[in-house]
C-alpha cells in the first residue's frame, strides 16, 4: 500500500470510532500515544500536527482534523529492517 491509501484507511477508522472530523487535544493525545502537554508544547512551537481553534479565536479550544492526524502518523512512520 502507498502512503495516501494508508492515510485514507486511518482517517476512515478514526471517523468510524469518533463520529466526527475534528478531535480535541485529549482524543488526539490518546491516538498518538502522547500527553496533552506534548501537543500544547508542539502548538506553542508551531510544530507537529496542524490544528485549528474553535471559532477561529486565539483562545479557542484546539481541534485536530482526523486527516491531519492520520497524515502525521503515516509520515512519521519509521521503517524497521
Amino acid at each position: 500500500m502507498d502512503k495516501s491509501q494508508d492515510i485514507k484507511i486511518i482517517t476512515s477508522l478514526l471517523f468510524e470510532h469518533f463520529k466526527k472530523i475534528a478531535l480535541n487535544s485529549e482524543e488526539t493525545a490518546s491516538i498518538i500515544g502522547r500527553s496533552e502537554d506534548y501537543l500544547k508544547k508542539d502548538r506553542e512551537e508551531a510544530i507537529g500536527i496542524p490544528f485549528t481553534r474553535v471559532n477561529g479565536k486565539e483562545r479557542g479550544k484546539p481541534l485536530y482534523n482526523i486527516t491531519a492526524i492520520a497524515k502525521a502518523l503515516i509520515e512519521n512512520e519509521k521503517k524497521v529492517s
